[in-house]
């Protein structure tokens, strides 16, 4: 259900012979700045906008309000899409927001970040890439055209330079690209051992293969120190191995998931079914490029799959548990592709069950969830179809008739 920002309550008139109290109009301008700093640092929209409405001269010692990183949203999920009609929860917060954002009918959608930046086309040739901040109207333009692909698994923004990252439906494949990048650089793994999970995390991407192979965006070793900031861009960034895979003797036989949860970086083992053992949670140290084990993930909630992670404040869904980890296993499905089997694991109590709910029975055929649980399942799961690849293979297949 859409979000209505909170109301705000006009004040009773001071008494005769009172001084009258200043309101938010009347702030320094150095204050202004600092509250809708900390209200933008939060990724908290609702009071930034209520702020704005009481404090007129919010604009006045606002600077560089057109940067693209001024507000980059963090902590939204892009659940849902109808045409131009989005729909958003805050995974911190638990607020839903339903977005009308008729701009989008002039680009093809290629997809979203976890965050809830909106990946864009430009409808004509060459197809720039696009990103657009739904929450505040910027677009921030790209000369690179992204590849013709079916599906976006997974992608992610960083800044410093601002830069996109995707999985593509191809197995082991990874783009990125700046602002001024001609092109989308590359990078693989075995196609037998395929990236699964990408993340942003103090400044870098992190991205692990399924057998819990760590890489992360590194400046090329050419650049020095001094250069670091001036010269990093999408062309001196290369994913490299920092950290190796668990220790298995032989070839192990399990998933690996790596997702932020709670301010940390935390890579999730599972063993494949009919493999004896259970799931073990690690926490990666970026520092020192290390893994150690945790056994409490506290009040989170932990939604894994091959496609995305993702991880919530359990406390603020209902019927979501917290400290467990929902493993997602989705079948392919007419039109998408939905969750059909949760494994809960409880990580304090070493515990699991399976729980099953098929697409065609979902709330009486009507293919809706049931459950705010199984709504995070299908998120987790569901990969954003480019609409691009959509009207090519359309195009493709007309002219074989």
């Amino acid at each position: 259900m859409p979000c209505t920002f909170s109301s705000i309550k006009r004040g009773a008139r001071p008494a005769k012979g009172t001084t009258p109290i200043k309101g938010w109009s009347s702030l320094p301008d150095d204050l202004v700045v600092q509250v809708g700093d900390c209200l933008l640092a939060d990724n908290d929209i609702y009071s930034y906008m209520d702020f704005r409405a009481v404090c007129t001269s919010w604009r006045r010692p606002t600077k560089n309000i057109t940067k693209p990183d001024r507000f980059e949203p963090s902590k939204w999920a892009l659940l849902d899409r109808h045409d131009h009609v989005l729909r958003f929860v805050n995974v911190e917060t638990g607020r839903f927001l339903v977005k009308s954002i008729p701009l989008l009918r002039k680009y093809l959608f290629i997809g979203a970040t976890g965050g809830g930046m909106i990946i864009l086309k430009k409808s004509r040739s060459p197809h720039q890439v696009r990103v657009l901040n739904p929450f505040t109207g910027l677009i921030v333009r790209f000369k690179a055209a992204l590849p013709t692909i079916a599906w976006v698994r997974e992608a992610t923004m960083v800044t410093s330079p601002m830069m996109l990252f995707i999985i593509s439906n191809e197995a082991g494949k990874i783009m990125w690209a700046d602002q001024e990048s001609e092109k989308f650089q590359e990078f693989r793994v075995d196609y037998r051992n395929r990236s699964l999970s990408i993340t942003p995390f103090e400044s870098k991407v992190y991205l692990s293969d399924h057998e819990g192979t760590i890489f992360s965006s590194t400046v090329a070793a050419a650049v020095t120190a001094e250069e670091h900031s001036s010269h990093r861009s999408a062309q001196t960034i290369s994913m490299a191995s920092t950290i190796r895979r668990p220790d298995a003797a032989g070839d192990p036989a399990w998933d690996c998931y790596l997702v932020k949860s709670g301010g940390e970086l935390l890579l999730v083992t599972r063993p494949w079914y009919g493999v004896h053992g259970k799931p073990v949670v690690r926490r990666v140290d970026t520092e020192s490029n290390k893994l150690e084990l945790v056994t409490s993930i506290g009040n989170r909630a932990l939604f894994l799959s091959d496609v995305r992670c993702l991880s919530v404040e359990a406390s603020k869904f209902q019927g979501v548990e917290g400290g467990c980890i929902y493993f997602v296993y989705p079948v392919t499905a007419a039109g998408n592709r939905q969750a059909s089997l949760m494994t809960i694991f409880r990580v304090a109590d070493q515990e699991q069950d399976d729980i099953i709910f098929d697409v065609a029975t979902m709330a009486g055929g009507s293919n809706q969830p049931f459950t705010l649980a199984q709504v995070f399942a299908i998120y987790s799961s569901s990969m954003y179809y480019s609409e691009r690849a959509f009207n090519f293979l359309i195009k493709k297949i007309r002219t074989r008739l």
